[in-house]
């Protein structure tokens, strides 16, 4: 009897030690990619970089929406140069686990020789060949990202704002960028320079890519959908700059649901027709081969083929001779 409940408590153990076992390795098999973010946002410049009204306002519902979709998200504001750069190096890290990496900033930006810099608030900054030694260089952290070697990374600028070194007013924005296997964003056209928006508020280009971050859009078409939302609200004079060049499949920050997107391409198979029915051709008949001569002219006609019977020699048939004149004969 003794055996017998040893015997029922082990399979009972062993049993249960399955059963965990079992639902560790289905958990393992339902991984979500890893996705990870450094958002910053920039509002009260010192010197002669003028304070701005909504990047903090951009940067804290970015900050939001991505942890909502499953994003780590590592965010500061009002970032001096020593905490940009110790953000970054925390981000750098964070992507090298894998998976999708996003860099969302809002604040001031500069171009200089063909070089963009997102400036910190604390950046002294006198004159513009300053810039170099006091903001952080775009194409360094590009540079970072892609040597990560992660499936994808995105990075999202709204410093597109005017360059305060310039004479004219609406001169400055960023210079193009195209870093192989990242995909980039400008809230307008590169050289071109994008609206504050109204205090309190979201910058026109944050606040429609929020509303298509929500939808089940793919990557390429949130931002396609952010243009021309922005272009036309803009009464066609900001026109946000997409630059793709990723490599590694899809990405959709929101998973659509329901039915497979509608596809409006016309995708009807060709139909072939044939100048004689199909059954035609369907088994090897006896084809007439005979040529018509109707429509050629008489001089013209082409030669048919035809079988002649080869000829008999001609036969003659002679009377029977009559050999009783010769002479001798009996």
């Amino acid at each position: 009897m003794k055996y017998f409940i040893f015997l029922l408590i082990s399979t009972l153990y062993f049993s249960a030690y399955a059963d965990s076992r079992a639902i560790k390795i289905t958990n393992n098999s339902k991984n979500i990619e890893q996705r990870v973010a450094l958002v910053i946002g920039n509002n009260n410049y010192r010197g002669v970089l003028s304070k701005l009204s909504n990047p903090i306002n951009d940067a804290r519902s970015i900050r939001d929406i991505l942890k909502q979709r499953g994003f780590e998200v590592i965010y500061h504001e009002d970032t001096t140069k020593r905490g940009m750069r110790d953000s970054l190096n925390q981000f750098y890290k964070a992507i090298k686990r894998g998976g999708v990496g996003m860099f969302y900033f809002s604040g001031h930006g500069i171009e200089v020789d063909g070089q963009n810099y997102l400036i910190p608030v604390d950046a002294k900054i006198e004159a513009k060949s300053d810039t170099e030694f006091e903001a952080i260089a775009l194409n360094r952290i590009t540079k970072r990202m892609q040597n990560v070697g992660n499936r994808l990374n995105i990075v999202v600028l709204d410093a597109c704002r005017n360059d305060p070194f310039s004479r004219s007013v609406g001169t400055g924005g960023l210079a193009k960028v195209e870093p192989i296997g990242m995909f980039v964003s400008y809230s307008t056209g590169a050289g071109s320079v994008a609206s504050d928006g109204a205090v309190g508020g979201h910058g026109l280009f944050t606040e429609s890519l929020i509303k298509h971050m929500k939808q089940g859009l793919d990557l390429r078409d949130v931002f396609q959908q952010t243009r021309a939302e922005v272009y036309a609200k803009s009464n066609e004079k900001q026109f946000p700059a997409i630059y793709d060049q990723t490599i590694n499949g899809r990405f959709y920050f929101t998973q659509p649901t329901g039915s497979s997107p509608k596809i409006t391409e016309d995708i009807r198979p060709v139909v072939v027709t044939h100048s004689k029915p199909r059954e035609e051709y369907s088994s090897p008949k006896e084809v007439d081969n005979s040529i018509d001569i109707s429509s050629y002219p008489v001089n013209k006609i082409p030669p048919k083929r035809t079988f002649v019977k080869e000829e008999e020699p001609e036969k003659y048939d002679h009377p029977p001779e009559d050999y009783r004149s010769v002479v001798g004969y009996d």
